[in-house]
């Protein structure tokens, strides 16, 4: 829908541009008026029917009360219109207000709990295009919250929601930790129909914590806006290893677990994509001490790595980030499957550590059946 309107928009201008060069009394010029005008109000149309109502979080300030056209959405859920709440005074970055939401760590009141905010689209998303945004994002370090203190940096992520509560998570920035305004560029490619946007705060550890993230200034941009590219940083030295296989350290990047997950069998498909902003990552992944992909440049474009392993043996998938793009840290969404099984994960690298994932290589139960 995207692109046809865009087709649509520049036919307009080339009727326009014919209507200059034929004289106003021609019956021809009154139907090309006609034509032009339909189809500039169709190519309006679909672009404001991405636009989201108040993406600016204008509204009257307070303690959870939401920006005019957003709803809490979830438990223990109450974003704030800010400033002047839990003693955040930033100014807006576009207009006069913005949204807070948080993160919480053990309290009296609901531990472990995090923040959303919902909206409904003016028309759905559709699967498989590409739309493109920006977003102002920054944090308080000042949140005070009754006595407790929210003044750690949370991970801002965007779902899309289907009219049957099918969720897919879209975006997701990363730890915010600039107290002043960033705009932040990004993509996202919905694989189901995308009726609801969730905007969220969450956690970029764990154990669970107190933390906030300020939202300002959502824009819906037609095209892509232009982003420019870092230099990148060249070269692999080796990697250290535990018992020749097992990673301990990467060009002297120490190595992060994120998550463990268990498969079966003696292959795995590795899929890697950019699912925010294609903003020039490049990165290589180690299989253990094994090098599966080298200098690859991440996009939305989602690309397939085969590679065998045997059971009975525990692996690190690490991600080695080659720089930091233009909107660090470097993060690469990917889904690891054994053909039966499928996990997601989003790894994240910078200059000083690799994010890992743990894969434990279970025996085959069909092997196992044998034995008895």
């Amino acid at each position: 829908m995207q692109k046809q309107s865009n087709i649509l928009f520049y036919y307009a201008l080339m009727v326009l541009l014919l209507c200059l060069h034929v004289t106003k009394s021609s019956p021809l010029i009154k139907g090309a008026r006609g034509l032009f005008f339909t189809i500039l109000f169709l190519f309006s149309l679909n672009t404001i029917s991405q636009q989201l109502q108040n993406p600016s979080f204008e509204g009257a300030t307070g303690i959870a009360i939401q920006p005019q056209g957003w709803k809490a959405y979830g438990p223990a859920s109450s974003p704030d219109t800010q400033p002047g709440a839990w003693n955040v005074t930033l100014p807006a970055s576009h207009g006069n207000t913005y949204m807070s939401m948080v993160c919480r760590g053990y309290s009296i009141f609901d531990s472990y709990m995090w923040e959303s905010a919902i909206q409904g689209l003016n028309n759905p998303l559709t699967i498989g295009e590409t739309y493109h945004y920006s977003i102002d994002l920054a944090t308080s370090k000042h949140f005070l919250a009754d006595t407790i203190q929210f003044d750690n940096p949370v991970n801002f992520r965007i779902w899309g929601m289907s009219n049957n509560s099918e969720k897919e998570l879209l975006w997701e920035s990363g730890a915010v930790a600039n107290t002043d305004w960033k705009t932040v560029y990004f993509e996202v490619i919905p694989n189901i129909a995308t009726d609801y946007f969730i905007l969220e705060a969450y956690y970029t550890q764990m154990p669970k914590y107190c933390g906030n993230v300020l939202v300002d200034n959502m824009k819906y941009y037609p095209q892509k806006p232009i982003i420019q590219k870092d230099t990148l940083i060249a070269g692999l030295v080796p990697v250290s290893v535990d018992n020749d296989t097992i990673p301990t350290q990467i060009d002297g990047r120490e190595i992060n677990k994120e998550a463990e997950f268990t498969f079966r069998g003696d292959k795995l498909i590795i899929t890697v994509w950019d699912n925010r902003t294609t903003d020039g990552d490049v990165i290589s992944l180690f299989l253990n001490n094994k090098n599966i992909l080298k200098e690859f440049t991440i996009s939305k474009d989602r690309l397939e790595v085969e590679v065998d392993v045997e059971e009975g043996v525990e692996y690190y998938l690490t991600l080695y980030a080659h720089n930091l793009g233009d909107i660090p840290p470097n993060t690469v969404a990917m889904y690891i499957s054994d053909g039966q099984r499928k996990k997601f994960i989003t790894l994240t690298s910078d200059l000083k550590a690799c994010g890992a994932v743990k894969l434990k290589i279970e025996t085959e139960l069909a092997n196992a059946e044998l034995m008895h």
